[in-house]
């Protein structure tokens, strides 16, 4: 990849940061030294399924970013609506196995 294609993968993604979750790669940066480069779920160093970025979590009502996430993580939230009720009657099936 050129130095030129770099650039420009660059810019794209920090206009993407801002536009989408209003934050700046800087603060995406130290969001990620927050966590110890690591999913603030699960604690994984890789961001997963082939990404080289962690997902940012956020509330899809608030647009409040709320941390990092692997993919995995990120998924999870997303398939159970971020609805606390559910993850909790997820957690109560796990336990009586």
């Amino acid at each position: 990849m050129t130095k030129n294609m770099c650039e420009k993968k660059k810019s794209m993604r920090a206009k993407d940061l801002k536009k989408r979750y209003g934050i700046s790669v800087e603060q995406y940066e130290q969001m990620l030294i927050n966590q110890n480069y690591r999913c603030k779920i699960c604690g994984s160093k890789d961001p997963g399924h082939k990404k080289k970025h962690f997902s940012v979590d956020h509330c899809h009502e608030t647009k409040k970013v709320r941390g990092l996430l692997c993919t995995s993580c990120n998924l999870a939230l997303g398939y159970l609506k971020d609805d606390v009720i559910l993850l909790k009657s997820c957690i109560d099936y796990f336990q009586s196995l």
